[in-house]
């Protein structure tokens, strides 16, 4: 094996389901770096993924369950099988990239830079996780002391993260901030479809998207449009997609809320492209990808407050005050009765979202690695 040949061991060991921006960015990054044999440790569901999506690669499987179930148990074998994985020396150029800040992907980066130093560790960090959520933001601080003592580059997606961690004691040098990407051209192939629905949401159902304040708005759009359609693409865990459903029958919203479950690829920017406006409760968010697909397709976004969007997106959100959930639903209400209106933010936010295109931030990325 020449020892000039470059090398990527790529940890994706916390992929679950559904695809997140980090997910995607990752895959899409690793199809563009044609001059790296490529090795990723990750679960069945994550070799199927970067399969579907194209990625040739040596996949090593960590564990292969089909539905994601006990998240403590499955992320802690993932992480002891991760650990034994014994990778060849025949390369001096070895980039080992955590392609997230859980502890399946950073412990298994730690180990390997341990046993060799000369091997670059790529880092990639996207959200604080709040302490309202006490044990994954306990994972999370264990992550930022191996991380910030032993990584060689953290790559961030906006300056307000960034900010924090070198605050945290991370290195400035060591701190690089590159914005998520999407590939505007798959969306602009896809036609404006006619209107089907008064909204979509587009994320994983989780507690922290936003999920259950959707059930909350819509029941006061309801009250003005009887028949307003709202469009949920996304899947998650059971308990959580259990709830959600049961929240929605509680609130008589069955043939208002639409699930469509785990959707990609031109199925999802077709249900997209027939709604009106895009609605995105988040209220934790490091980069918040669907906004960005969204502007792709030509879609209002209507969003909580959060201090990064204003770095990213600046004024091409519709932003509400946190938890003011009338307010939101007044700011649906209003757009989707203004076609105008409607025609001029549409316009205006597929001229911003071209900044955004994977064209630039792919490029970036590889110019940081190499």
């Amino acid at each position: 094996m020449s020892q000039t040949k470059k090398r990527l061991i790529a940890f994706m060991n916390a992929y679950t389901q559904g695809i997140s921006g980090g997910d995607i960015h990752f895959i899409e990054l690793a199809l563009h770096m044609n001059d790296y044999d490529k090795t990723i440790i990750t679960s069945l569901l994550g070799s199927e993924l970067c399969k579907m999506k194209g990625l040739k690669a040596n996949f090593i499987v960590t564990t292969k369950e089909k539905t994601f179930k006990n998240i403590i148990f499955t992320y802690l074998l993932r992480t002891v099988k991760a650990l034994l994985v014994k990778l060849d020396k025949e390369y001096r150029n070895k980039i080992l990239y955590a392609t997230s800040d859980f502890l399946p992907d950073v412990l298994p980066a730690f180990w390997q830079k341990l046993k060799d130093k000369q091997a670059h560790w790529v880092q990639r960090i996207y959200h604080l996780i709040p302490t309202k959520r006490p044990i994954p933001n306990l994972a999370q601080r264990l992550s930022f002391f191996l991380i910030k003592r032993y990584a060689d580059l953290v790559i961030v997606d906006n300056c307000l993260l960034k900010d924090e961690l070198i605050r945290r004691g991370f290195k400035e040098k060591s701190v690089r901030v590159n914005y998520l990407g999407i590939d505007i051209a798959s969306f602009n192939k896809i036609n404006s479809l006619y209107f089907q629905y008064e909204a979509v949401f587009l994320g994983r159902l989780h507690p922290s998207k936003g999920i259950f304040d959707l059930v909350k708005i819509w029941q006061v759009v309801t009250k003005d449009i009887p028949a307003a359609k709202l469009a949920v693409i996304g899947s998650g865990d059971k308990k959580f997609t259990e709830k959600f459903t049961k929240e929605i029958e509680k609130a008589r919203l069955k043939k208002n809320i639409i699930l469509f479950g785990h959707q990609t690829g031109q199925e999802k920017i077709k249900i997209m492209k027939s709604a009106k406006v895009f609605v995105f409760p988040s209220h934790e968010e490091g980069f918040g990808i669907a906004i960005c697909e969204a502007m792709a397709c030509g879609l209002p976004i209507i969003a909580w407050d959060l201090a990064v969007y204003k770095e990213i997106y600046q004024d091409n959100i519709i932003y509400v005050k946190e938890n003011e959930i009338n307010s939101f639903a007044q700011e649906i209400l209003s757009l989707v009765k203004d076609e105008y209106r409607l025609k001029n933010i549409s316009n205006s936010i597929k001229e911003f979202v071209v900044r955004f295109d994977y064209s630039q931030t792919i490029q970036k990325e590889i110019e940081l690695l190499n």
